[in-house]
């Protein structure tokens, strides 16, 4: 079953936000390879919603060591994050 990750991100500053969105819109998909969806919303000027799902849990933790990676290089721009996790029981795209 298809597994997700739902990061809710509140920025250390608008200048912080902007610098991550780029980074993150530019190096993501080669970062998280097996990921199958990877949506980034920007909630606010200092929050964003991050939500990544992939094909089940074996592929989700193999990107943990890549996701540890950026959150260690990109602590500084965040003041605060809540990570969720868990099994989708929908997925629909039109």
């Amino acid at each position: 079953m298809a597994y997700a990750r739902i990061n809710t991100i509140t920025f250390s500053s608008e200048e912080a936000a902007d610098e991550l969105q780029a980074n993150y819109s530019s190096t993501a998909p080669e970062g998280f390879p097996e990921a199958q969806l990877l949506v980034a919303v920007r909630t606010g000027p200092l929050t964003a919603s991050l939500t990544s799902i992939y094909e089940d849990k074996a592929a989700f933790d193999r990107s943990a060591d890549e996701r540890t990676r950026r959150m260690k290089a990109n602590g500084h721009l965040m003041e605060a994050v809540d990570v969720q996790e868990g099994e989708v029981y929908l997925n629909h795209a039109r």
